[in-house]
């Protein structure tokens, strides 16, 4: 299982020299399995993935699995520049959640209306086919699961197993503890509920080898009026991945706001954090162009 990094921002491209370290560009992660390919989320970062692709395999026909974690902008903004979509040979499966109103299909052919985008969506190859997922996917021997996160939108988290080895893609998700029992009024029911809705998530993540995962804010920053905005800060990302005793921890999907030396620091503190928690888990700050093997 080879792991490279195409994006790592959140919300927005960010490009220019206070980012050049961790990169500018949108989610995107692509895994590679055999001759599998899989890319997770389709931010700007997808854009150079799509020109790499083409120069390596040339004219040869491609069988890509794409899984889009949700329909906000900064994970699906670079689909119409994915230029492998629009050849022929080229066969595209993208899977999803639904809308909370439209289908996956819509919402991706509603970016690419005439008055977005120049080019619509009946122009790319036609063997795109669209899937909402359905909780489980084989692909070869590799298998891929989903869970349902705390977002705004709907939002899946995405494992990947294969050979005994499995990475978590967890990006845009808001612990329930502080959107249901830290409120105004809340009540031990609601503690009690939000407890076990992360606790799902945790042993969804458990064990990992890898997990990709959002950690936007410090505790600060979330705390001062991000509340129920989708995004954990990054003292949560670190007890959920202690309390999964995940093996590595990727810290992803950059805000905006963050130059290098703030992503520096926040990863720095998640560090220290896992030492404290006397944890083994080897953490970093995932950068574009970085390549993780998972053997």
């Amino acid at each position: 299982m080879i792991i490279k990094f195409w994006g790592t921002r959140g919300s927005i491209p960010t490009p220019g020299p206070r980012t050049i370290k961790y990169g500018g560009n949108t989610s995107c992660v692509e895994v590679r399995i055999g001759e599998n390919i899989m890319i997770f989320d389709a931010g700007t970062g997808i854009r150079e993935l799509g020109h790499v692709l083409l120069e390596e395999f040339k004219s040869k026909p491609l069988n890509i699995h794409m899984f889009i974690t949700h329909t906000h902008w900064d994970h699906i903004q670079g689909f119409p520049f994915f230029l492998p979509a629009y050849q022929s040979q080229n066969r595209i499966h993208i899977y999803g959640p639904p809308g909370r109103d439209k289908s996956l299909m819509r919402v991706l052919q509603d970016q690419m209306d005439w008055e977005y985008f120049p080019v619509a969506m009946g122009d790319l190859t036609p063997n795109l086919e669209i899937d909402e997922f359905r909780h489980e996917l084989s692909i070869g021997s590799s298998k891929v699961t989903s869970f349902y996160v705390n977002h705004p939108a709907m939002t899946l988290a995405f494992r990947l197993e294969h050979d005994g080895k499995s990475m978590v893609y967890l990006t845009d998700n808001e612990p329930y503890k502080y959107t249901l029992s830290t409120q105004p009024g809340g009540t031990p029911r609601e503690a009690e509920f939000s407890e076990q809705q992360d606790q799902r998530l945790i042993d969804f993540i458990a064990k990992a080898d890898l997990l990709i995962v959002e950690a936007q804010y410090t505790l600060e920053e979330y705390l001062n009026g991000k509340i129920g905005w989708g995004h954990s800060p990054i003292e949560s990302v670190v007890e959920f991945a202690a309390r999964a005793d995940v093996k590595q921890l990727a810290i992803y999907h950059h805000d905006p706001m963050h130059d290098d030396a703030k992503v520096d620091s926040m990863v720095h503190h998640a560090q220290q954090l896992l030492r404290k928690e006397k944890k083994e888990t080897a953490c970093f700050g995932a950068q574009e162009g970085m390549t993780i093997r998972l053997a």
